[in-house]
C-alpha cells in the first residue's frame, strides 16, 4: 500500500490547516467563554465547501472521498476539537440522506447541507436509550399523507443551529420498528432545551430536542416507503462513518498534544540544559509519537475502505477505539511532559485533554467499540 500522499491530498491538508490556524485559532478564547459556534465561522467554512468535501459535485460537493475529508478534520481538530465535531455531526445527518436516501430527497436537502446553508444534526439517543433501539419512545404517527412526531432526544449535536435533522422514530404502524425520518428544524412543535454545559468541546452546540406534534410530509421517510422500519439498519451503517470522523478528530488532538510536548521540551530547561535533552522525556515523546502515526495510518486505511464502499461496520470500531485511547495516552503523557504548568489554562493541553474525553463516549462508549471489534472474530 502507497502512504504517499497525492498533491490533491496535500493541498486539502494545507488549506484546512492554513484556515484553522487563521480562522479558529484566533477564536477559541471565545467559543470556549460563549459555548457558541459563531456563524460568521460556519459562514467561512461553508465559502470554502468543508461541509461537502465527500460528496458529488452534482449535489454541490467537492466530489473527493472520505480519506481527504478525514485528511481535513484531522487539520481543523488539531487546532480545535469542536469545530472537527460539527462537521463530523453534520456528515451524519448528510451522509444518511446521500446513502439511504431516494434521488428525490438527495435533490432536495443534500445542496443545502453540503454547502453549508443548512446544519444537519443525527438524532438518536433519548433519555432512557443510547444505543438499544427498543427503548427508543419518540413515535411517528401517519396522519394522511404527513407523519406526526412526538417525543425527546438527548445530546443532540448542532440542533440549535438552523437546518435538517435526521430523526429515528417508533413507527406506531409497524409494531414499533424505527423508522428514519428528515425533521427541518424550523418546523412548528420543534423546540430544544438547555445548552449542556459540558467538560469540553465548547465550541460544539449541544442540546436536548422537543417533538410536539411535529408535522412533517410522509415523503420525508428516509428511503421511501419501503424502508420504514429499517432504522437500526441504517443507523448501524451510517454510524460507522461517524466514528470515522471521531477517529480523524482524535489523531488531530493527538497530533496538538504532540506538538505541545515537543515545543515544551525544546523551550523548558532544567540544570541548564533543555529538557528534550532528558532520555525520560525522550521515551514519552518517542512513544507518543509512534501511536500517533499508527493512529493516523488506522485512519486513512478505514477511510479509504470507505471510499471504495467496502463495509466499515467492524473497521470503523477498531479504528475509534484505537485512535481514541491514542488520543487519551498523548494529551495525558503531554502534560506528564509539562508538568503542572500542562494542568493550567496557560497552555492548549488542558483544553485538549477535556475535549479529548469525549471520543471515548459519544457514537458509543469505548466498551461497545471492544465488543463489535470482537465479533467478528468470537461469532
Amino acid at each position: 500500500m502507497d502512504f504517499t500522499l497525492t498533491l490533491e491530498q496535500k493541498m486539502f491538508k494545507a488549506t484546512a490547516r492554513i484556515f484553522a490556524e487563521m480562522e479558529i485559532a484566533p477564536r477559541i478564547d471565545d467559543m470556549e467563554t460563549t459555548r457558541r459556534t459563531p456563524r460568521d465561522l460556519i459562514k467561512k467554512m461553508r465559502d470554502l465547501n468543508l461541509y461537502g468535501i465527500q460528496y458529488p459535485e452534482i449535489y454541490g460537493g467537492v466530489g473527493s472521498s472520505f480519506l481527504e475529508y478525514s485528511m481535513v478534520l484531522e487539520e481543523l481538530s488539531r487546532v480545535y476539537c469542536s469545530i472537527g465535531g460539527h462537521i463530523s455531526v453534520n456528515a451524519l445527518c448528510t451522509g444518511t440522506i446521500y446513502e439511504f436516501g431516494t434521488e428525490a430527497q438527495r435533490q432536495e436537502f443534500l445542496p443545502h447541507l453540503i454547502r453549508g446553508k443548512a446544519i444537519g444534526s443525527f438524532a438518536f439517543t433519548e433519555p432512557d436509550t443510547g444505543s438499544d433501539p427498543r427503548a427508543i419512545r419518540t413515535t411517528a404517527v401517519c396522519d394522511g399523507n404527513e407523519w406526526v412526531i412526538n417525543g425527546n432526544k438527548i445530546f443532540i449535536t448542532n440542533s440549535t443551529l438552523p437546518g435538517y435533522m435526521v430523526v429515528f422514530c417508533r413507527d406506531v404502524e409497524i409494531s414499533g420498528q424505527i423508522t428514519c425520518i428528515v425533521v427541518p428544524k424550523n418546523c412548528k412543535g420543534y423546540s430544544i432545551g438547555k445548552y449542556y454545559d459540558k467538560l469540553g468541546m465548547h465550541g460544539m452546540e449541544v442540546a436536548d430536542v422537543f417533538f410536539d406534534d411535529v408535522r412533517v410530509p410522509f415523503e420525508n421517510t428516509i428511503g421511501g416507503e419501503e424502508a420504514r422500519g429499517r432504522g437500526f439498519n441504517i443507523l448501524t451503517q451510517e454510524i460507522a462513518g461517524g466514528k470515522l470522523g471521531i477517529s480523524a478528530q482524535c489523531v488531530g488532538m493527538a497530533q496538538a498534544a504532540l506538538d505541545e510536548a515537543v515545543r515544551y521540551a525544546r523551550t523548558r530547561t532544567q540544570r541548564g540544559k533543555p529538557i528534550s535533552n532528558f532520555q525520560t522525556i525522550q521515551w514519552i515523546i518517542g512513544e507518543m509519537a509512534a501511536e500517533v502515526e499508527a493512529a493516523r495510518y488506522l485512519t486513512y486505511a478505514t477511510a479509504d475502505a470507505k471510499s471504495q464502499d467496502s463495509p466499515i461496520l467492524v473497521e470503523s470500531a477498531r479504528t475509534r477505539l484505537f485512535s481514541s485511547q491514542v488520543a487519551h495516552r498523548a494529551a495525558s503523557n503531554a502534560m506528564q511532559v509539562m508538568g503542572a504548568y500542562g494542568y493550567t489554562r496557560e497552555f492548549h493541553i488542558e483544553r485538549i485533554f477535556r475535549d479529548m474525553k469525549l471520543s471515548e463516549l459519544y457514537e458509543g462508549v469505548n466498551e461497545i467499540q471492544r465488543i463489535i471489534s470482537a465479533s467478528a472474530l468470537l461469532r
